[in-house]
């Protein structure tokens, strides 16, 4: 019951989707963004890097890039591709890369095919202005939310993204997922992303759960693959992160709104997590 539970809380959100080709080389790299990228090749060839590990991007099949995932990647000439830009939500703050064992490269179907196109005929016009990535991401009109002309519109939608990220998700676990709706688990990760700028305190998130600091610390470890202290650093990084790439917000009021207390810590933790310093990694965007 915990798997159907967790996949009605993923709120899917269409950014943009479109058909395209390339008539000449085109090449990225360091990219960084918010959003999930899936990408399906119909023709040409490529590469893409990610995770240090390099992928043949081949005609027949399917791609996918994590949110704030570094990957470069080099599009051939005559290359096309349909590619689908959407957020992942759930009000606990996790997503399902959190969860699952997520596969970054599978074999298309013909069924898969059918449902980028239908999908790009549901949603007309909502390809990106410019294909390139150092260019859009610092336009404001990344941040721009789609809009649905009817119920059914959204529906379809959102049931064609959740079905092609599907055929991403693998058997394995990385975290122990019946735990979630135990020990009032979604609740404390729920405090977790909504007091993020402030101090939050391990034994204040044990105490939720009932039980002690220790047995907690486990618990949530087992959990989410890491200590509640790292896990909160994690969050706070995620903010900073989107906060960085989708606004001109001064560091101070970055440093604000996650919660980290001193622009020379903020600054240090953030090179140590990302290997960027956080003007670094803002400017990967202009």
């Amino acid at each position: 019951m915990h798997i159907e539970k967790i996949g009605r809380s993923i709120n899917f959100q269409l950014r943009n989707i479109a058909l395209l080709k390339f008539s000449a080389d085109s090449r990225y790299n360091n990219i960084v963004s918010p959003f999930t990228r899936l990408y399906l090749i119909t023709k040409g060839t490529g590469q893409l890097v990610l995770d240090s590990k390099k992928y043949e991007l081949t005609a027949g099949h399917m791609y996918l890039v994590p949110s704030f995932a570094p990957c470069s990647y080099f599009f051939h000439k005559d290359l096309a591709h349909y590619y689908i830009h959407f957020s992942m939500e759930m009000p606990s703050g996790l997503t399902p890369y959190n969860l699952y064992s997520i596969s970054k490269q599978v074999k298309a179907t013909a069924l898969d095919e059918v449902l980028f196109q239908r999908c790009v005929e549901l949603n007309p016009g909502s390809e990106l202005p410019h294909h390139d990535p150092n260019v859009y991401q610092s336009k404001p009109w990344v941040n721009k939310q789609m809009r649905f002309n009817s119920m059914g519109h959204y529906l379809e939608t959102t049931g064609i993204i959740r079905q092609l990220f599907s055929r991403f998700i693998s058997d394995e676990l990385n975290t122990d997922i019946s735990q979630l709706t135990n020990h009032n688990m979604q609740v404390i990760l729920k405090y977790i992303q909504e007091n993020i700028a402030n101090e939050i305190h391990v034994i204040k998130l044990a105490e939720i759960a009932c039980l002690s600091k220790d047995h907690f610390t486990r618990l949530f470890k087992s959990i989410t693959g890491l200590p509640p202290s790292e896990f909160i650093i994690l969050k706070r990084i995620e903010k900073a992160k989107l906060l960085l790439l989708t606004t001109d917000y001064p560091l101070d009021e970055i440093i604000t709104q996650t919660g980290f207390k001193t622009s020379a810590y903020f600054c240090r933790i953030f090179k140590q997590w990302t290997s960027y310093t956080p003007m670094a990694f803002r400017k990967n965007r202009e």
